[in-house]
């Protein structure tokens, strides 16, 4: 353990005897995210669908963390805050891993992880190389039976505790339009759009970087395409220069899918969200070889739903050859991944949420 960690905990015991009078409230629910700092995705939907009950007391603790000095220091005393937040609060959603409540969560409180992914392409959590083990979740929600065993080890929970519910914002893919893309890019419309959004390589403390390829080999290959790319959050907004390449950084996700006429991703979980708009899904993973032995796959490559390309040349065919794309094996992995295509996901999740706000009722 590093100093910065001895630190931290020292403090966070310190507050923790201070605060040795706080109750628990049993109707107050609190949003903890290190990713975001306002509501978006699965939050905000759950959110809005709890306000509509009228029974919770809601707060929030939003913060979206990089590298840089000040950040580190907002993080640090942001953990203190979550401590008091999980003593006050009879229920935590997370949407990512927590240091606060893997170490010192207090026992009057629920944790139900909403993972900010739609899966695990790649191996996460417990079954990777961490700095503390992942634990003291009492639910998480997951898109298919499929992910309660991978869960289950990444989470450190027992299966039955992972329950397949769907994500909330599954929901609102399919009645997302392509409206505000076209008003953006109005250069776009006649084109065939090729959307470019893949996962990091690297993690939070020793720096993040993306694999890509030549994108303006590709444009001047491909004449009739505007290729969109939109990288992971964690990338921050990075520009690719000396193309005519569209940064989408900023835009909605679904939107730019419903936009696309395809998609190139490697391991990123974006491909179980578009696979429920059964378009065509490349996999561009020059790396595939180290990171199977480094990292890890949750699915096998035969089970990838698209044509797995390890170069440019391979990924070029691929792309001239669309019109003999395997529709049939892509519905397999969608069914395979994400088992719900009934609009009902919030709804389920909303039930799991009062099911645990009524399973271990607090005084206040």
């Amino acid at each position: 353990m590093g100093l910065q960690k001895r630190i931290l905990n020292l403090a966070l015991q310190i507050v923790n005897v201070l605060t040795f009078w706080i109750h628990t409230r049993s109707n107050r629910i609190t949003f903890i995210s290190l990713t975001q700092d306002h509501l978006t995705g699965d939050f905000l939907l759950l959110d809005e669908a709890l306000k509509k009950e009228k029974k919770y007391d809601i707060h929030y603790n939003l913060i979206q963390f990089d590298q840089s000095l000040i950040s580190k220091m907002s993080y640090f005393f942001n953990c203190l805050k979550q401590l008091v937040e999980c003593k006050k609060s009879a229920l935590i959603i997370l949407n990512d891993n927590n240091y606060v409540i893997s170490t010192h969560k207090p026992k009057t409180c629920q944790v139900l992880q909403v993972w900010h992914a739609c899966g695990a392409i790649k191996k996460f959590g417990n079954e990777i190389q961490r700095e503390y083990p992942i634990q003291n979740y009492d639910a998480v929600i997951c898109n298919a039976p499929y992910w309660q065993e991978v869960y289950a080890k990444s989470f450190g929970v027992q299966p039955n505790q992972v329950y397949v519910t769907g994500m909330p914002r599954c929901d609102t893919l399919l009645q997302t339009k392509a409206n505000a893309f076209f008003l953006n890019h109005p250069e776009c419309k006649d084109k065939k759009i090729i959307l470019y959004a893949p996962t990091f390589r690297g993690n939070i403390i020793h720096g993040f970087q993306v694999v890509s390829f030549d994108i303006k080999k590709l444009q001047d290959l491909f004449p009739e395409c505007v290729i969109v790319y939109k990288f992971h959050p964690l990338l921050g907004n990075i520009h690719i220069d000396n193309t005519t390449a569209i940064n989408a950084n900023e835009e909605d996700l679904y939107t730019l899918m419903q936009a696309s006429d395809c998609l190139i991703s490697d391991y990123s979980s974006v491909i179980l969200d578009y696979s429920l708009l059964h378009k065509p899904i490349i996999g561009y993973i020059p790396d595939i070889e180290s990171y199977e032995d480094t990292i890890g796959l949750n699915i096998t490559l035969e089970q990838y739903p698209g044509p797995v390309c390890r170069n440019e040349k391979d990924l070029i065919y691929a792309l001239k050859h669309l019109d003999s794309y395997d529709y049939q094996k892509e519905q397999e992995f969608q069914h395979m991944c994400m088992t719900y295509t009934d609009g009902n996901n919030t709804n389920r999740c909303i039930q799991l949420i009062d099911t645990l706000m009524k399973r271990h009722p607090i005084s206040e």
